[in-house]
């Protein structure tokens, strides 16, 4: 019988394509199903597991095989066979059968490798140097390195490596992976990341030479305003650890110990911060590989064994994802006898470093600052850095064919970058003058590999450009944490903003892997008595307060929007303990179901923090209390955890939180709703989040939606909300009937809203609507940042109710898609992609006259509900389809 055309395609292991290092020796598969017919379903599968790829093309999977298996599922098949061990390969593939109950062929294999599952695993210490550097500035940057001898033939080769502080590895010369900031960032006192590379072709027999050099990174440099050394370590170090198999079948292991050798190089000091110093003059040539003499180097130090959870991290790696250049040559700055400036424009601020490809004489020093805006005067203003220096030096070594460098140990927020030549140096010692011209410097890209997964796109260009600076401040921010500013001097995890943009993130990139690892770093941060701090990472010892309403919400929000867009229930199984605690921290610290109730003590949260209606300058004072507020999330939460209890089948759990929550909301009303039925907080984040919530008794909740448009309407059809109470404006309207209200809203122009900072040429998400002006520059300078992605939060509301494309909350993951467009006045079409964990869904409508045309395509093995403006509701499945339907646009 001829295989029917389902066939399981692009097979993923924990989010990951073959993966090297996984943690768990219970991984879960994932594939998509390449069916092209409509309605394709999926009615079975089959996975096999085996040590080898050929007991799978031999039909004798020795480790695990499902047989058939009556199900539709696709995503998080969780592997079930023989237990499996440290270093262990395994090869999976999986068979499809379809509607009619035929069978596909087979995939193609796919593989993964279990990492180092225990302390015992490790077999080497961690080395280090003396070089140790004050509060402000580092010492050089070690280099350390290792000669050692293979004899025979190789047959593959491993290896596994981390470092307090950051590393760059070489085998022979060779760079070992193309990941950036290694390994990563955590809350060192807890936890720590190590890689795995295969590095079989980096290595031959005879003699070889293993090395690194070692940065500061998050360890021992700064975090955020705190001088370096404090968070947690004063000196990096290394833990590395190859294992080389032979053809015999013999392991040979090199592993870091006193055998290890060290000098200075080039790197006289690096900050991820502050920037970063090199001096190519002090480059050693043929220091990595093995036929380098390094009898003259010094003898490394040993350093204690980590006495914390050594992993892989489940996320992507930190990679460079693109390189700009200059959008015009460079304007030349500050001519004279002390400075020769050139100013480049890459027309996008981002988040990286630039790199230079120059020709000079050995010993002019370049120095690079860079900056998000420029002054009236077209020099750069890095006025609102506050302590954070940003700048680079490059001290040339002279090349007459031209030097290249990008420095890899810091980073940088930027738009602008301004690079400077010592012109005094020059004409001292009549020097040639170095040129710098539009070639001579590029921007380099760096972040969080997290795929890009969705699309939105309509005809108001100006909507398309805010999507394009919601997605840019997301991709400058999402560097191993979600982080609040690239730019000044804190780069910190910021609570608040994470968990109001989780929704929109999940939709923009495939973030699933990220928030697996950023909710372990919450679990790591959270205090002995619950509370979680506003920062994950925390900055070190002592941050285990409470962050206060909307941040140590994120406990329960990021987990649960993560669950809803991927269907992930592990990371609520993960994340539950620590819900639960925080949960038991509120119930305890409340006062008769009113959190941060007058007279509490401690912080009492952040409030609607920039909100515009409030008091003086004091960005978190607003118009809505904090107790509100408070009370407000606790019920929201007490929702959440209450379904996660649900979904985890922990109903008793689920009864006693749904029970909470009703005592919560009864405290709410009677704190904040008077008896005539009006909200003590007169507020437009008062009456969001009341609705938003559903606090109110619903017979209130119509009166309360009005009141919200009167307050609107009020402020001249402008918003007063701040971080807290922007994500729930558009989506609280549409849901209650007043979408116009929502629409004007977005297409204002005017300050405040979403396309003002657009209208002055905006290319991220500003921390505040009115952060800059090409008039008068930054509006403050102690608090401000033009890459800051909170209130991107409305791209939600963008792609799940303006284009229409959304999941069924009762089927999440997208295995059931719900498609329903909300036009509005200013927009004539709207369309929007997202490849879900199940393939590529689209929604793509447009308005002619009174008529509204929708073409909607589902991926293989989904439904979904498609519901018109007119009210008519279709039940479709996985294809084409195309619908019209009456509309009204006022």
């Amino acid at each position: 019988m001829t295989p029917a055309p389902t066939r399981a395609v692009r097979l993923r292991t924990e989010y990951q394509t073959d993966p090297l290092a996984i943690g768990t020796t219970a991984p879960r598969f994932f594939w998509q199903v390449d069916d092209s017919r409509p309605a394709a379903r999926q009615s079975a599968y089959r996975v096999r597991a085996a040590s080898s790829p050929d007991h799978l093309q031999s039909n004798k999977p020795d480790l695990w095989d499902t047989g058939r298996v009556e199900s539709d599922e696709q995503t998080h098949i969780a592997y079930a066979g023989k237990l499996l061990a440290s270093r262990q390969r395994v090869w999976w593939d999986a068979q499809l059968w379809d509607a009619a109950g035929q069978a596909g062929s087979t995939s193609d294999p796919a593989t993964f490798e279990i990492g180092l599952l225990a302390r015992s695993d490790w077999h080497g210490h961690f080395i280090g140097t003396p070089l140790e550097g004050t509060g402000q500035v580092g010492p050089a940057a070690p280099l350390l390195r290792k000669a050692f001898d293979l004899k025979g033939d190789i047959a593959s080769a491993r290896l596994h490596i981390t470092a307090l502080g950051l590393y760059e590895a070489t085998i022979n010369g060779q760079p070992v992976g193309d990941q950036w900031y290694r390994p990563g960032w955590t809350d060192y006192d807890k936890r720590l990341h190590y890689q795995t590379y295969d590095v079989t072709a980096h290595l031959k027999s005879g003699r070889n030479a293993i090395s690194a050099v070692l940065g500061d990174g998050w360890y021992c440099g700064r975090v955020g305003p705190i001088d370096r050394g404090i968070a947690w370590g004063k000196r990096p170090a290394l833990l590395a650890q190859l294992e080389v198999t032979m053809l015999d079948g013999s392991t040979i292991r090199i592993v870091t110990d006193d055998t290890w050798r060290w000098q200075a190089g080039p790197i006289l000091n690096n900050d991820l911060i502050h920037g970063q110093e090199y001096d190519a003059r002090r480059e050693i040539a043929g220091w990595d590989i093995a036929t380098f003499h390094d009898s003259t180097w010094q003898p490394v130090t040993a350093e204690p064994f980590y006495p914390g959870l050594i992993e892989p991290s489940p996320a992507p790696a930190v990679r460079a994802l693109q390189e700009i250049a200059p959008v015009a040559d460079p304007a030349r700055k500050g001519a004279g006898w002390q400075r020769n400036a050139f100013v480049y424009d890459f027309g996008q601020n981002l988040t990286g470093v630039v790199k230079l490809r120059v020709r000079g004489e050995a010993g002019c020093t370049l120095v690079i600052r860079h900056a998000e805006a420029l002054k009236p005067d077209g020099s750069i203003d890095v006025s609102n850095l506050r302590s954070a220096r940003a700048i680079d030096h490059y001290t040339l070594r002279g090349d007459p064919a031209g030097e290249t460098y990008a420095p890899r140990f810091t980073l940088h927020g930027f738009r602008y970058a301004e690079i400077s030549v010592n012109e005094l140096w020059q004409n001292e010692r009549r020097r040639t003058p170095l040129v710098l011209d539009r070639a001579s410097a590029t921007a380099i890209v760096v972040a969080t590999d997290t795929p890009d997964t969705g699309s939105f796109e309509c005809d108001h260009p100006l909507v398309n450009k805010l999507q394009s600076n919601i997605r840019w401040g997301m991709r400058g921010n999402f560097i191993e944490a979600p982080t609040d500013c690239p730019q000044r001097d804190e780069r910190l995890g910021w609570t608040g903003d994470t968990q109001v943009f989780a929704p929109t993130a999940a939709f923009n990139a495939d973030v699933a892997g990220f928030y697996t690892k950023w909710m372990r770093d919450l679990a790591d941060a959270q205090g002995a008595d619950g509370a979680v701090p506003c920062i994950v990472p925390k900055a070190g010892p002592n941050w285990e307060f409470d962050g206060g309403a909307g941040w140590a919400d994120a406990a329960v929000v990021v987990p649960w929007a993560t669950y809803q867009a991927y269907g992930d229930v592990r990371i609520l199984e993960e994340s539950y303990p620590a819900m639960q605690r925080w949960i038991a921290y509120l119930t305890e610290t409340s006062k008769e179901g009113i959190r941060a109730a007058a007279g509490t003590p401690g912080h009492l949260g952040f409030g609607d923090w920039l909100a515009l209606d409030g008091p003086g300058n004091d960005p978190g004072q607003s118009a809505t209390p904090k107790d509100f507020i408070a009370t407000a999330h606790f019920a929201e939460a007490l929702r959440i955890i209450a379904n996660v209890a649900h979904t985890l089948g922990h109903e008793k759990d689920a009864a006693a939180y749904r029970t909470q929550r009703e005592q919560i909301v009864a405290a709410f009303n009677r704190e904040f709703v008077t008896p005539a039925g009006r909200l003590t907080a007169a507020s437009q984040t008062g009456h969001l989040m009341a609705l938003a919530f559903d606090l109110l008794p619903e017979s209130l909740r119509p009166t309360a939606a009005d009141e919200l448009v009167r307050l609107i309407k009020k402020n001249n059809w402008h918003l007063t909300t701040g971080f807290l109470g922007t994500p729930l404006l558009c989506p609280v309207l549409t849901r209650f009937g007043h979408a116009d209200v929502a629409y004007r809203l977005l297409l204002q122009e005017t300050y405040p809203g979403w396309l003002y900072p657009v209208t002055l040429g905006a290319t991220t998400m500003w921390e505040r609507w009115n952060s800059w002006h090409p008039s008068t520059g930054f509006v403050e300078t102690s608090m401000n940042s033009l890459n800051h992605y909170a209130y991107g939060a409305v791209g939600k509301w963008l792609y799940a109710s303006v284009a229409g494309l959304d999941f069924d909350p009762e089927a999440p993951g997208y295995r059931r898609l719900l498609i329903k467009p909300v036009p509005g006045k200013g927009l004539g079409r709207a369309s929007a992609s997202l490849d879900t964990l199940r393939g590529r869904a689209s929604v793509a409508w447009k308005v002619e006259g009174d008529a509204l045309q929708l073409d909607v395509q589902l991926p293989p093995n989904t439904t979904g509900r498609v519901v018109l403006p007119d009210g008519t509701a279709h039940e479709v499945a996985a294809g084409k389809h195309a619908f019209s339907s009456k509309v009204s646009i006022e």
